[in-house]
């Protein structure tokens, strides 16, 4: 205790002493931190590598049963034998196949990627050959799209390729910072080469001999070099396609040109996707920013680009919509931040100076708070880390927090200032006599966020980092200030001599009533806090543990559940009518914008609200769903929450995709009964439909085809095949492809008799080689540790929580017996929530345990520490009690506010503890020092509680949240307030009582092993 009663005194000795030199200091940092708050990069999140691969293999015209068997399988046993794999799932679709491998937060996601890729080459052979590219993403929250466009308009723009690459895209690439610009709704003309069957088979034209003429007439290589003249001449042989009319006139045969036997033409290719915006066709344009580029200041560039586009002639009659700008959403969180922070700065500047009565005092105090941040930034900035929502809000958070030293350590001062003339002396034992206190104090704060910045890592804790290292980094700051900035400037200061027979007020007096009754009556007291500890049982009985409430999202998604593979134009027609029903509604249900997306046999729109809803969101979407106008193609429902994991979802493992897709229907009405769900649906249907061609080997043998020559013709008519680009200087690449008339792919009856082979005798079609027949199949095909499996989702009522539909759907699950080989597992909101309870569970019981041993090592005692953990102990019950008066769930939010909370509330038991152990020291009596200490402590305990709440009001009364669109703050600043008051009210008469029965328990323990010694002795008597 002495080490640090001296060590503070010498910080404390120095400033004083050289108060230019620490002027100087602090100003310099206060000047590095401003310089650091302009060049911090800022992003709504940090940049987190999360440790997941997304591996992607596109394979155009493939049924999804096809690509899991040439294409799914193989990859992901190859994937499979990489370590520290947590989850492998795969996604067999009609055209693509997507397979998703979930790490350990501390694997090396780089290498993993370089891993990934060498084991896929490995085993390309035994792909299908014409399988072009595969794909491995790594997934980074800076790779998200800062600013997402939409434009439309009422006439067509869908062929305005070169109007928007030119006129929008470029000058948008082209701006600091932005990295790449996606335009997607909207194609590229391509070449066509559309061959007709009749004069191909006539002519008696291979197709695999035709393309690869073709793509051996565009070449470009480097041929090597000669030297003439000493000169070095590189040898290029050009054979590249100059124009249209060159491909036309290639020879393929023998009298025989291209132009004979196909139409070469410009064409725009098919729509495979479509979008709305406002009932209109439209574009969007996604733009991404460079890595350490400003989000704001991208954003600003952008949208000077923009309105320059709008304001240009050939823009006129196209809208421009902003659907998703990142730099407003968190402008508008950091700047709800700020302004919580600024009003619970200021609540906490009058609570100061309503105590202190000075002003220069008052600004004393508060000067510790810039300080900090500003040393807070500057350190930010040189450790690489970004100013983001989660660093921003640790700085609130910490707001209320940074004064508390600067209380504690000016009140000493001052009270020994009274007692001595001499000011140097009074400061230097002023600090001497709480450092160990606000050394004790920061220390326990810091430590409860040990376990997120070097524990196990997962989703909860990598984002706490953030929150914790901003925290942390201010609280030591501010602690360093204390030490020497305060004494420094409190000597510069006058204080008024106070009255010697000055009366305490009357709070005082009451306090110093209740403190002296609870050490008279021992066992009373102890009974009352015992009932009150058990209290805590009522309210955590009542309480929900939920997390679905947290989210505030200002756009919903409704999925249209298409009832087969519909055509694009088909199901346009029902997001069309779904469309006019909304906006005919557009003011009953609070809509600012309706966007829609789909595509064949699939659709889905989102529906921008208005801000400040009057109604809550759940009861909105039930409103939303009655008024549903009937589609004979379609079951629209709300899709899955995302804030809480997916919605509720339930997992069905297997061998057999039928069967897990029969059992799902069974499951869904049963699921669907039950009382709180709703949109209970499966994410795959089996309502596609394929054609399966069955080619008779015997037939083929007999024309002299085989089925290979017969497949190729078909998907070449079907499919087409992409041939080498061209190069025009004019438009850069455009794509050639090679296809068949269009009708081909709209006529069954055409694609039956299409020519396959002809010679002078007959005309051999497809139908005289192949069987044909229109069989059903899935959609997708799942896979979850390499094994079948198939989901089965809904949305929660308002009127029930996550732990309720737990219950009930794990009663009714145990009453349905599946089939041997088959299981289930409860996942999305469920396996989210568990996930992160266990793990702010198990910190908190860290942070208990770090708590105790710091305060043992600082205090040197191992059961002092236990008197300061009863404040920590009633803090709970406090916590739970606010929760139920403000009818709020027990969600994450309020687990990470009780975390925070753990660090806050011990600092008043160790300024009570400390300071009745320096009276003590002295020889006054326990009772005396108790009552001496708790008196001269409670003034700066009550500052500093005061401040702390404060600062957090109007977060906890305010509608602020993560990132404008995330969970509240609310929960978490409710769950610091709650338990601090309750704890604060109880540590003033409860931690003094502990120490007070826990030096009697010592005494008793000593008395006893003296009186067994002296036994002991008697009765076994020395030699």
């Amino acid at each position: 205790m002495d080490k640090f009663a001296h060590a503070g005194a010498v910080l404390a000795s120095f400033a004083i002493r050289r108060p230019v030199t620490i002027t100087m200091l602090f100003f310099s940092l206060l000047i590095m931190g401003l310089g650091a708050s302009r060049y911090l990069p800022l992003e709504k999140f940090p940049g987190i590598d999360f440790p997941e691969l997304f591996i992607q293999v596109p394979y155009e015209g493939a049924t999804p049963t096809e690509i899991e068997k040439m294409i799914t399988r193989p990859v992901e046993e190859a994937l499979a034998t990489m370590s520290g794999i947590k989850r492998l799932r795969s996604f067999s679709n009609e055209n693509n196949a997507q397979i998703n491998i979930r790490f350990d937060w501390d694997a090396n996601i780089k290498a993993k990627s370089i891993e990934a890729r060498e084991k896929i080459d490995a085993i390309r052979h035994l792909l299908p050959d014409d399988v072009e590219r595969v794909m491995v993403f790594k997934f980074n929250l800076s790779d998200m799209p800062v600013f997402q466009l939409r434009l439309s308009s009422d006439r067509d723009i869908s062929n305005s390729y070169d109007l928007l690459e030119r006129n929008l895209k470029m000058p948008i690439e082209r701006v600091k910072g932005v990295s790449r610009v996606e335009l997607y709704g909207v194609q590229k003309k391509q070449i066509s080469i559309r061959l007709d069957p009749d004069k191909v088979a006539a002519l008696h034209v291979d197709l695999g001999t035709l393309a690869r003429k073709l793509r051996e007439a565009n070449f470009s290589m480097t041929a090597g070099q000669f030297f003439d003249l000493d000169q070095k001449i590189t040898v290029n042989p050009s054979g590249e396609y100059k124009s249209k009319e060159e491909i036309a006139d290639l020879v393929v045969m023998r009298n025989v040109r291209l132009s004979d036997i196909a139409e070469v033409q410009y064409e725009t290719p098919k729509a495979i996707e479509g979008r709305h915006l406002d009932k209109t066709h439209a574009i969007g344009l996604n733009i991404f920013r460079e890595s350490g580029a400003n989000l704001v200041e991208v954003s600003d560039a952008v949208m000077e680009e923009i309105e320059k586009a709008k304001n240009s002639n050939l823009f006129n009659g196209i809208n421009l919509f902003i659907m998703q700008d990142e730099a407003t959403s968190v402008t508008q969180s950091l700047q709800d931040l700020i302004n919580s922070g600024l009003i619970g700065g200021l609540l906490s500047v009058i609570v100061l100076y309503i105590f202190l009565r000075n002003l220069a005092t008052t600004f004393v105090v508060v000067l510790s708070v810039p300080f900090a941040i500003c040393i807070t930034l500057a350190c930010m900035y040189f450790m690489g880390y970004t100013l983001n929502i989660l660093s921003l809000m640790g700085l609130m958070l910490a707001i209320g927090m940074l004064v508390d030293n600067a209380v504690v350590v000016t009140e000493s001062i001052f009270q020994e200032r009274e007692k001595s003339d001499n000011i140097i002396e009074a400061t230097k034992k002023g600090v001497a006599s709480v450092s160990l206190a606000v050394i004790a104090g920061t220390a326990t704060t810091i430590i409860v966020f040990l376990p997120n910045i070097v524990g196990v890592k997962a989703e909860l804790t990598v984002f706490l980092e953030h929150v914790a290292v901003s925290i942390c980094i201010s609280l030591v700051a501010s602690l360093i200030i204390s030490q020497t900035l305060i004494p420094l400037l409190t000597t510069k200061l006058k204080i008024k001599a106070k009255p010697v027979q000055q009366k305490p007020s009357k709070l005082k007096a009451m306090y110093k009533n209740v403190l002296t009754w609870t050490i008279t009556h021992q066992k009373i007291t102890s009974v009352i806090a015992i009932v009150i500890l058990l209290s805590t049982s009522i309210p955590m009985n009542m309480l929900s543990s939920d997390d679905d409430n947290d989210n505030n999202q200002e756009r919903i998604w409704l999925n249209y559940d298409i009832q087969g593979n519909y055509s694009l134009e088909e199901v346009e027609m029902a997001v069309t009518k779904m469309e006019e029903y909304l906006y005919a509604n557009q003011e009953k249900f609070h809509i600012k914008q309706v966007y829609s997306y789909y595509t064949a046999g699939f659709a889905v729109s989102g529906i921008t609200l208005n801000e400040n809803l009057p109604v809550k969101l759940k009861d909105l979407k039930k409103e939303i769903k009655e008024g549903f106008p009937l589609f004979a193609r379609a079951k629209p429902s709300f899709q899955w929450d995302q804030g809480a994991g997916g919605g509720v979802r339930l997992t069905l493992f297997g061998q057999s995709s039928e069967n897990l897709l029969r059992l799902a229907n069974q499951i869904v009405p049963v699921l669907d009964s039950v009382e709180g769900l709703t949109d209970v649906k499966t994410d795959v249907d089996g309502q596609d439909f394929e054609l399966q061609l069955s080619i008779d080997r015997d037939k083929a043998f007999r024309f002299g085809l085989s089925s290979n020559e017969v497949a190729n013709i078909v998907s070449t008519a079907l499919r087409g095949s992409n041939l080498r680009t061209f190069r025009s200087e004019v438009d850069g690449e455009i794509s050639i492809k090679l296809m068949y008339d269009e009708s081909l792919q709209s006529s069954l009856e055409k694609l039956r008799n299409l020519t396959i082979f002809r010679d002078e005798t007959q005309n051999v079609t497809l139908d005289m080689v192949a069987n044909m027949k229109i069989a059903p199949r899935l959609s997708q095909i799942q896979r979850s540790s390499r094994q079948t499996s198939l989901s089965i989702g809904g949305n929660l009522e308002s009127d029930i929580t996550v732990g309720e539909a737990r219950e009930r759907i794990e009663l009714i699950m145990q009453n349905i017996e599946l089939p041997s080989g088959y299981s289930w597992s409860l996942e999305g909101s469920f396996q989210r929530q568990d996930e992160d309870q266990a793990i702010m569970l198990t910190n908190m019981m860290l942070a208990v345990i770090m708590i105790y041993i710091v305060m043992a090592a600082l205090f040197e005692s191992l059961l002092l520490p236990t008197a300061v953990l009863t404040s920590l102990i009633f803090s709970i019950t406090g916590v739970f009690w606010a929760f139920l008066i403000t009818g709020n769930p027990m969600g994450v939010m309020g687990m990470i506010g009780m975390l925070i909370l753990m660090g806050i509330v011990v600092n008043n038991g160790i300024v009570l503890v400390d300071r009745i152990n320096q009276l003590t020291s002295t020889g006054m009596s326990v009772p005396d020092a108790i009552i001496e200490g708790c008196l001269s402590r409670v003034r700066p305990i009550l500052m500093t509680v005061l401040t702390t709440v404060l600062g957090l009001l109007p977060l906890a009364l305010g509608g602020a949240s993560i990132g404008g669109d995330g969970p509240p703050y609310a929960p978490m600043a409710i769950a610091i307030i709650g338990g601090l008051l309750f704890s604060t009210i109880t540590s003033l008469f409860l931690v003094p009582l502990s120490y007070l029965l826990l030096l009697k328990l010592r005494r008793a323990t000593v008395e006893m092993i003296t009186n067994s010694k002296q036994i002991v002795s008697k009765i076994i008597k020395p030699a």
